[in-house]
């Protein structure tokens, strides 16, 4: 006979509000060390695990943790549940839209089974956002407009539908009834009259990631020292800065990490060489639309697989063609007396092992057992695009 289970979705936001305003209005304490909460969970799975029933719980929105005070101690706790419950019955399944790399960080936790789910289609996300529209056929000629350019830019439908509302009221401006259904020469007016706002979210939501973002904070800042520390645009409370000291070749050896991590190593000659890695004298071929949307995902899966692992040969590469085209730079950094016998590439590469330990020890990197294979030890780098862009910034004279 098949077992039982039962199935607990708990969004995190609305779950801890509720539970807040339970215990407020009951005599039941709010759990304030993470002992009591363990403690309140078991007795709370007890009946269930005692009835033979397998009790899944689903943690959604898993990201918005992040950004809360003391988030970094709710996540490391909710990732080691299962072995602080101790209860085999019970399975746990976090869900979050940030990749995996964010949560690489937490200590004392193991590492989770991933399962990626590919991102929405055009087709599935306009069905999912017409749903519960009032007016079907408006909303529907309002999504023929606008969801192909922002779907270019970002296909999580938080962001799409946040995007969307402000939007659709500028499309209903011209209208005075909005049940009405437009024609074709209502469409094209309705097009004109959001053309130049759908332009401005366009710009706007690119701002969020992109390198454009932060040459407008240097052009920002240029022509003054009002402010200590800059942020990036669409990046709440997200600091410019490293709030720690991190040398030169730290920095450059921690971005050469980044990179070989979240890149296969059939992309280091298309990303390192002047030639893009093909002779210049081959006839190049016009990609079709079908190849460039197929590249698009494969960079998807690459990205939501999280980082992966790579040799020292490939780390020593990747940091010497970087350093190589930044003597520029290297040359403005004040070294210490016993570095500056020799040029600013070779002082950097000269306490390279020195700084990779240093990284290991401080969790920036991790460092795996040797290959028997191989003969040697395979790194992966743990910080997230938001550390590597305070680096990159860093690292800009």
């Amino acid at each position: 006979m098949a077992s039982r289970y039962r199935i607990v979705h708990v969004n995190l936001g609305e779950a801890l509000w509720r539970r807040l305003r339970f215990c407020s209005s009951s005599r039941q304490r709010v759990p304030d060390k993470p002992s009591d909460f363990i403690a309140a969970l078991r007795d709370a799975l007890a009946g269930a695990v005692a009835q033979g029933e397998l009790v899944y719980l689903v943690f959604d929105n898993l990201e918005v943790a992040r950004g809360w005070d003391k988030g970094g101690q709710l996540l490391s706790l909710l990732l080691r549940l299962h072995d602080l419950l101790r209860l085999p019955q019970v399975v746990l399944v976090y869900v979050s839209s940030a990749t995996p790399d964010a949560y690489y960080t937490m200590t004392g936790s193991v590492e989770p089974n991933h399962v990626y789910f590919p991102d929405y289609t055009v087709d599935e996300a306009r069905d999912i956002l017409m749903r519960g529209q009032s007016n079907p056929k408006l909303y529907s000629s309002f999504l023929g407009v606008v969801l192909k350019p922002l779907f270019r830019v970002t296909r999580r439908l938080d962001e799409l539908a946040a995007l969307l509302e402000p939007l659709f009221r500028r499309y209903c401006e011209p209208l005075g009834d909005l049940q009405a259904v437009p024609d074709e020469a209502m469409r094209r007016r309705l097009f004109e009259h959001l053309q130049p706002h759908l332009a401005v979210a366009l710009n706007e939501t690119f701002s969020v990631p992109m390198r454009a973002s932060v040459e407008k904070c240097k052009d920002d800042s240029s022509g003054g020292k009002a402010s200590v520390k800059r942020q990036f645009g669409g990046r709440d409370g997200l600091s410019s800065e490293l709030e720690f000291h991190m040398s030169v070749s730290a920095k450059y050896l921690l971005l050469s990490a980044f990179l070989a991590s979240r890149n296969p190593a059939t992309l280091d000659a298309a990303l390192f060489d002047s030639t893009g890695g093909s002779d210049t004298r081959n006839r190049k071929r016009k990609s079709s639309q079908a190849s460039i949307d197929r590249k698009d995902t494969m960079a998807e899966e690459i990205l939501m697989k999280g980082p992966g692992t790579f040799p020292l040969e490939r780390l020593l590469a990747i940091f010497q063609c970087i350093t190589s085209v930044s003597e520029d730079v290297l040359d403005e950094v004040e070294c210490p007396d016993s570095m500056m016998a020799g040029s600013g590439t070779n002082a950097l590469m000269s306490d390279v092992l020195l700084q990779l330990s240093t990284l290991c020890n401080s969790n920036f990197l991790s460092k795996s057992r040797s290959c028997p294979l191989e003969g040697s030890a395979r790194y992966r780098s743990n910080i997230d695009e938001d550390l590597a862009l305070k680096i990159e910034y860093g690292t800009q004279p």
